[in-house]
């Protein structure tokens, strides 16, 4: 049976997903949860500032947290589309990314 990691690959697409999380963090917490993605920690938040996707004290506790985002990126490097949201829980479906490639 195709998976979802499988259509996009046939498109040229590579999915990875960026946390503010430690390395630490993101293999004790987030890889058991079953991702079938690189899913890389990004705790001084430097790709999150580069994609422009800081919100400050956006944590419970006040510490700057990743806004919620789905970047495409094409093959030359281009932004092609930048897919924002400000409920954490709302998130594009893989049949909205698919026909957005």
């Amino acid at each position: 049976m195709q998976t979802e990691i499988d259509r996009f690959k046939e498109r040229g697409a590579v999915l990875i997903g960026i946390s503010t999380s430690t390395v630490g963090e993101v293999k004790s917490k987030m890889l058991p949860k079953g991702f079938t993605f690189p899913l890389l920690a990004d705790p001084e938040l430097a790709a999150i500032d580069a994609f422009g996707l800081r919100h400050v004290a956006g944590y419970p506790t006040g510490g700057d947290i990743a806004r919620p985002a789905v970047i495409i990126i094409n093959e030359t490097g281009t932004i092609q589309e930048k897919l924002l949201t400000d409920n954490w829980r709302i998130r594009p479906t893989a049949e909205e990314l698919l026909s957005r490639l």
